[in-house]
Parts: C-alpha cells; structure tokens; sequence
C-alpha cells in the first residue's frame, strides 16, 4: 500500500512506515507493530517539512493513531530517528519511550541551553585536531557549525523507561547495544520471529558513517573503558554479536528490507576489510595526512559536510590500524602524517 506520502509493507504482522527525507538516504523507516496486546512504535521520526503530517496520515491509513501506540524505542540520538519524540509524547502523554542511557545522556547534554558553549568549545577542541590532520582552518570554522548546529533541531524528552545492553523487554525484545554510527545507538530483537530492527546499525546497499563524537566529559568518564577513537573496533564487534544471533529478516532505518542477513553482514565486514587495505597500501612507506587520504580515497570534489565524513571515516579506519600496530605516525610542520 502506498501514496505520494507514504508507503506501506507489511512483513510477519510488522508495519513498514517509508517516508522520503530530503537527504542522500532519500527516505526514513519506522516500524509500527503490535506485541502483548500493546502497540510498539520503533524510532519516532523527523521533525522537518512534512514528515510529521505523513506519519500521522500513514497511522490512519493503518487505522490507528498517535494516541493508540503506547511504546516507541529509539534506536539512536539522530534527528532523523528521535526527531518527533517530543510532539508524539506531547499529543499522547501515556506514551512510554524507551531509550539507551548513552542516548538519554547526550540528547540531556545538547539540548540544554546551559552547554551550548561548552558544545562550542568543544567542537573547537576537536577541530583543532582535524586541522592537525590536514583539515583547513576555513573547513574547520564550519565544522564547529555543523557540531553546534545540529543538537538545535533536538528538544530535550524525558524517556520514561532506560534501557542497556542486555535487557530484554516485553519478554522477547532484546537490547543491543551497537556503538559505531552512534555511541548509543542500539538494535532490538525479536528472538521469537528472529528478526531484527537494526536502526542504521545495518543498511541494505551502503554503510553507516563511522566517526567523531563530541562526548561530555562525565560520560567520557563513565565509560572510560571505552576507546572513543577506536570506533570501528566496536562497530564491527557489535557486527559479531549480531551475527551470533542468527537472525533471519533485518529491517533498517533507511534502503530495502533485509532477507539474508548473514550475507549482508559478511558484506560489510568486507568492505571494511577492503578499505582497512586499500588505506594501508596508500600509505605504505608514504606518510599522508588523513585528510589526504581521504581525498585520495573518496575524491576531492566534496563539499563541507562530506568533505569532513569522509576525513570522519578515513581516521575511524585510522585508529582501528593504529591499535593494532599496523601504522605509524609522525609530526611534521603542524600536521600528522600516517604510514605503514
């Protein structure tokens, strides 16, 4: 079922909600499903344009509405993904969100006024070190925008219920915590239908960015075991852990539903693989900055935003060969250069 709206897919009693986005990913992805005698929404969607009157004509095409659902879980802190959650928790009261505590945490930090100048200062913090490696001090100035920019599309909603690694809810809904496009970001499972809502955790054509938080300083704290550069250690370790679990159907945020999800997920590994080499032969006995890798790798005709997600994700792959000893560094006017 679908309309110039909105499309519709049913799969195992799972309502697909698609509905385009004006981004490269074109379109975003909820799941509305019913379990235990209650409705369960999974992400809340984005609060821009039109999105928000085409999810609630996509509820009454389903015969329900804002009102009928009583959960949503958020699968991360994107806007995107967690957009909506203070209009759906305004027009229903008694709806009950659920979300990690990393997620709580950052979307508490960048919502209050109180730190938009730590935010600031902290995106200056780290653009510092992108100029160091390689990045331009103009490109860094709108680095610091975007940083600051994006948590003001945000509004601060109490969740009502916290959830972690582990916790099964509604009986059969796992929690997984899977760091990578997002530190908090999580995936849940239905471990009787085996299928798993995988955020943007797992897409079906391309791979989720990989790259710089800005992180509070008590959070970095709290999970100070936590290597917040080695990112891609822990994104393809919560791709393992997925595997593990045997799932047959993955339904994503964005792109096609997932039908043979072991095939896909060695399909990702892969390109990482793939990339981890082609970045190390770049460099082999040549030592480059990281921007100019990336600019080797993806190209030099981005702009900004790209421009830096792809300097984001060359430095991602970066760290994950640093901490296992296969590249070094030196320091040379200013910069950091990388070899192998």
């Amino acid at each position: 079922m679908s309309s110039s709206k909105f499309e519709l897919k049913e799969i195992d009693g799972i309502h697909q909600i698609k509905i385009n986005v004006p981004f490269p990913v074109k379109y975003v992805c909820v799941y509305l499903f019913e379990l235990n005698g209650k409705k369960i929404l999974i992400d809340s969607g984005l609060n821009m344009g039109n999105w928000k009157n085409n999810l609630f004509a996509a509820f009454e095409e389903l015969n329900t509405s804002i009102q009928d659902i009583d959960y949503c879980i958020i699968t991360h802190l994107h806007t995107d993904h967690i957009g909506l959650i203070h209009i759906l928790k305004k027009k229903n009261p008694d709806l009950k969100i659920l979300m990690h505590d990393i997620t709580h945490e950052l979307l508490k930090w960048e919502t209050s006024k109180n730190n938009l100048k730590i935010i600031e200062n902290k995106a200056k913090e780290e653009v510092k070190q992108l100029i160091k490696y390689g990045m331009s001090e103009k490109q860094g100035d709108r680095i610091v925008y975007f940083f600051t920019f994006w948590p003001r599309l945000l509004e601060y909603q109490k969740p009502d219920i916290i959830v972690h690694d582990g916790d099964v809810t509604f009986d059969r809904l796992e929690i997984i915590w899977t760091p990578g496009h997002s530190f908090g970001h999580i995936c849940i499972y239905d471990k009787q239908k085996q299928i798993l809502f995988s955020g943007d955790h797992i897409l079906s054509r391309i791979t989720p960015h990989i790259g710089n938080y800005l992180i509070p300083d008590y959070l970095a704290e709290q999970y100070k075991e936590y290597d917040f550069e080695n990112i891609l250690k822990y994104y393809l370790e919560s791709l393992d852990k997925i595997d593990k679990l045997n799932p047959k159907i993955i339904l994503p945020a964005h792109q096609d539903i997932i039908f043979n999800p072991h095939e896909r997920i060695l399909q990702i590994k892969d390109h990482h693989k793939r990339r981890l080499s082609e970045i190390s032969s770049v460099i082999k006995d040549k030592p480059l900055t990281a921007y100019k890798i990336s600019q080797i790798h993806f190209g030099e005709d981005l702009d900004e935003m790209n421009s830096f997600m792809a300097l984001s994700e060359v430095l991602g792959h970066l760290f994950y060969l640093q901490a296992q000893e296969k590249v070094k560094i030196i320091e040379k006017n200013g910069k950091i250069l990388y070899y192998s």
